[in-house]
């Protein structure tokens, strides 16, 4: 287990967590949170011993409140500084969705503005039926940036993000179903289970379709003419020992252990 500034990390066989721990901000993320999580989705993107990495809220007190609104005056207040800290958290949400391997995020309590955002940028989410949502900077004066809007947009369309932004209305896990956020919602007291299912589940599968999965279809939200290069990525793991190992195991009514080659 490695600890920072206000993140834990935590590898548990094939899985990483990455832990936001700052309760007495209920969570929040401060501008020094940003640098780190960049860094550290680089790090366990380089690490091809892992299957999938979970990000989640710790202490008991939610995913995350956003950004911590008490460093506002000293970091965004201006153009010039609101800027400087825009680019450094497009950079950390850049790191998560271009990270090698896939990203679950689990959502329980309030999961507000900057950590909605967060959520958003990783694979798939998961919530307890106590979680909360909202994206309120028209009552700040505040507004996001394009990097942020773009993942938003990209994930629910024009007329959830338009009533999310423009009403700043707090809902519920059910809504967030509704319009797409999340996969699913379970019980508070079955969340932490369902969560390690979800790891396991999708850690269990053939590391390079995972992988390439991922990458193409990060590749298709941002538009334009596939290349012939990008064009093959479709059928690079038909070339793979794990490909023989997929459909073999298939043949002979067993569970496929796959490797990463």
């Amino acid at each position: 287990m490695a600890q920072e500034t206000g993140l834990v990390v935590d590898t548990n066989g094939g899985v990483a967590t990455i832990t936001i721990c700052q309760p007495e901000r209920k969570n929040a993320l401060t501008k020094p949170m940003w640098g780190t999580l960049a860094r550290i989705a680089q790090e366990l993107s380089d690490d091809m011993d892992l299957r999938c990495v979970v990000i989640r809220g710790g202490d008991g007190v939610g995913f995350g409140a956003g950004a911590d609104i008490h460093e506002f005056v000293r970091e965004r207040a201006g153009f010039e500084k609101a800027r400087d800290y825009g680019m450094l958290h497009a950079e950390a949400l850049q790191a998560i969705q271009s990270c090698t391997h896939p990203v679950i995020a689990a959502i329980d309590g309030p999961c507000m503005g900057a950590s909605f955002v967060l959520a958003a940028v990783c694979d798939l989410r998961v919530a307890a039926d106590n979680a909360k949502f909202a994206v309120p900077p028209m009552k700040l004066g505040a507004t996001l940036g394009y990097p942020e809007l773009q993942i938003m947009l990209d994930l629910l369309g024009e007329a959830a993000l338009f009533e999310i932004l423009l009403e700043g209305q707090m809902f519920g896990a059910e809504r967030a179903r509704e319009i797409g956020f999340v996969a699913r919602h379970v019980p508070i007291a079955d969340f932490d289970a369902e969560v390690a299912t979800t790891a396991n589940r999708v850690a269990g599968g053939a590391p390079i379709t995972q992988r390439l999965h991922k990458k193409m279809i990060n590749r298709l939200r941002q538009g334009g003419a596939i290349d012939a290069r990008e064009f093959d990525d479709g059928y690079r793991a038909f070339d793979s020992a794990d490909f023989k190992e997929g459909y073999t195991a298939f043949l002979e009514k067993r569970k496929a252990v796959f490797v990463g080659k």
